[in-house]
This record gives C-alpha cells, sequence and structure tokens, in this order.
C-alpha cells in the first residue's frame, strides 16, 4: 500500500508539470514566432510480483524458485522537457516591416542586453533613432549589401560572432522594404542583409522568455531560405489540442488523487481495526 502512494504521486506531481507547459502554450498563443514545450516523460523501473508461498510446486523449478505473476509499475518521472521547433503557419499582416521565414531550421539574429540572441519572431519596427527593433526592443542583426565576409560559420563554439555584425539604422525621410533574399532596401538602394541562423543540433537552441532561444553549444551557420515580408509566423499549436490536453491532465491527476484517497482508507483500516490490540 504505501508504495501505492508513491506510485501515484509521481503521476501526480508529472500531470502538475503537464498542466504548466500546456498553461505557457495557451498563454502565447498570440505570440509571434512561439514554439511549444513537449514533457517526456520515463517510466520508473518495474518489479516482479512472484507468489512468494509456491516455492515448493511440483515439478521442482530449479531456476525459478517463485512463480512470476507479472510486473508491477512504480511510478513515472519527467525526464526532460524539450521544444517542438516545427514551423507554425504563417499570417498575412500587410506589414512591411513584418518578416517570416521559410525555412524552418532558421532564426533571426538579434543582440540584446544580454548577448546575441535568436529568434523566429519577424514583429518588427522603427525606434525613435531609426533602427529596427523587434517589439521586446532587441537590435535586428544584419552584415551589409554585399556581404564583407562570405563565412559560413556566424557564431563559432566558444559563442563569439566571426565577422562584424550590424545593426539597421535608418535616417529620417528613409523608405525602408525587405525582398525575398532577406535584403534591406533603403531608398531603392540594397545596404543591408539579415542575418539568418541555424544551429548544428537543435538541442543546442534553448529558451529564453517566450520566443528567444539562446545558443548553449555548438557553432551556428549561416541559413539560407526565402523571407517572407508582410507575413508573420504564428505559434506551432492547436490551441483545441492544447485544451484537450488539458482536460486530459486534470483527469488523469483526480484519478491518481482517488488513488492515493484508497490507499489512505486501507491503511487507516489496518491500522485501527485490523491491527488493533483485543483485551483478553
Amino acid at each position: 500500500m504505501i508504495r501505492g502512494l508513491y506510485t501515484a504521486t509521481s503521476g501526480m506531481l508529472c500531470e502538475t508539470i503537464r498542466q504548466d507547459m500546456i498553461a505557457d502554450n495557451l498563454a502565447n498563443v498570440d505570440t509571434a514566432g512561439f514554439k511549444r514545450m513537449v514533457g517526456i516523460f520515463k517510466e520508473l523501473p518495474t518489479m516482479d510480483v512472484k507468489r512468494v508461498n509456491d516455492g515448493k510446486l511440483y515439478p521442482p523449478r530449479p531456476h525459478e524458485l517463485y512463480p512470476k505473476i507479472g510486473n508491477l509499475g512504480t511510478g513515472v518521472i519527467v525526464d526532460e522537457s524539450v521544444t517542438d521547433f516545427t514551423a507554425g503557419r504563417f499570417e498575412h499582416t500587410e506589414d512591411e516591416f513584418d518578416c517570416a521565414l521559410e525555412n524552418p531550421k532558421a532564426f533571426f539574429l538579434v543582440q540584446t542586453p544580454h548577448g546575441i540572441r535568436f529568434t523566429r519572431d519577424g514583429n518588427f519596427t522603427l525606434d525613435q533613432e531609426g533602427y529596427l527593433k523587434n517589439m521586446n526592443g532587441d537590435y535586428l542583426l544584419a552584415e551589409p549589401e554585399p556581404p564583407e565576409a562570405e563565412n559560413q560559420t556566424l557564431l563559432g563554439e566558444d559563442g563569439k560572432p566571426t565577422f562584424q555584425f550590424f545593426r539597421i539604422k535608418t535616417e529620417p525621410g528613409d523608405r525602408i522594404s525587405f525582398d525575398d533574399d532577406g535584403r534591406v532596401v533603403i531608398n531603392d538602394a540594397p545596404q543591408f542583409k539579415l542575418l539568418r541562423g541555424m544551429a548544428t543540433d537543435r538541442k543546442a537552441f534553448r529558451k529564453e522568455g517566450s520566443n528567444l532561444f539562446d545558443r548553449a553549444y555548438g557553432d551556428v551557420k549561416r541559413a539560407s531560405g526565402e523571407v517572407k515580408h508582410g507575413y508573420l509566423e504564428k505559434p506551432n499549436f492547436s490551441v483545441v489540442e492544447e485544451m484537450v490536453k488539458m482536460i486530459e491532465v486534470q483527469r488523469s491527476y483526480e484519478a491518481n488523487s482517488k488513488v492515493i484517497q484508497a490507499h489512505d482508507s486501507m491503511l487507516d483500516k489496518a491500522i485501527n481495526t485490523v491491527g488493533r490490540p483485543r483485551g483478553g
């Protein structure tokens, strides 16, 4: 019975973590470029259940003294939480500063107070000083057009740029647009080209906040693919599916809770009724 309490408790803890992931996903239903979180769960070691009083059955079993009934599970734990990097659908916004990346492995590079970060959020705007930024105030990074360097590696193993990155600066009254190759056209002349990077190992990008990613290890290569201007990438999950999962989590949590209540009731009877000393 004690083992049953631990098994049901491990299930409740896992469902709590699943609930937090689903709630975080639903909270970012309107966040451009958001990638949903998925939990990977692992079964704890199972135990063999045997009939301990049947050891002298005929014929003798020299290699199996006690007949095996079956297996007994001991619960589940969270192995890891991973990011689902599948691309979301594109939404046409008609905003000239909105961009979406057709290559599902590509990311924009932005300069944040904590260093270079990566994002699929292409919702850009001009600040008062004429710099292109995202809605968090991070600078969009680019290289001159034509490029001064043809490096296929943007960031090395140490996380440092292999050549100089630039912030996109404009002047009042400039006409700004993007083309399909990611070039920033200012006053009908291409002056910058958006930096787009991809990691050799997708797990090297760790989520930071709602739609930023930090490079944990490895280098970052230059990514190709078309830049669709006037479009934004929506979150890569379905609200209906996430709501269904939330209902599943709630029912599973309640089922494990009832298992704990049943074991508690049996322990109460075992201690206070069956095990109660009787006077002679």
